[in-house]
């Protein structure tokens, strides 16, 4: 079971003079299974052929047992779920955050 988070998303902490991971609560996802970045944080959907290389790579054993964490870039989202649906005969899961139980929650789609 592996979750593919889309892409990393980071924030400058000014009190560490860094960058930091912009959403802490992508730890909890891992009771879903392994966590995976398809995408850096740097990138971004106007060059779509190397990100639809990396996303066919990274996402090309994508089946029933994986998640999608719609994180980052709405076209790279798109992007994202039209593969895993295309590798996985039109089924994707996703993982919702629910701030008000304070976990992720299973969202199953049949795309086509």
């Amino acid at each position: 079971m592996t979750v593919y988070v889309v892409q990393q998303q980071m924030k400058f902490d000014q009190t560490k003079g860094q960058l930091v991971p912009r959403f802490t609560s992508i730890n909890k996802a891992e009771k879903w299974g392994e966590i995976v970045y398809l995408l850096s944080p740097s990138a971004h959907p106007f060059n779509p052929d190397l990100v639809l290389g990396d996303l066919h790579e990274k996402l090309s054993g994508f089946n029933d047992d994986d998640y999608l964490l719609l994180i980052g870039n709405p076209g790279l989202i798109g992007m994202s779920t039209a593969l895993a649906a295309y590798y996985n005969e039109g089924r994707v899961k996703f993982l919702q955050w629910s701030g008000r139980h304070g976990e992720y929650t299973e969202i199953k789609a049949k795309i086509y």
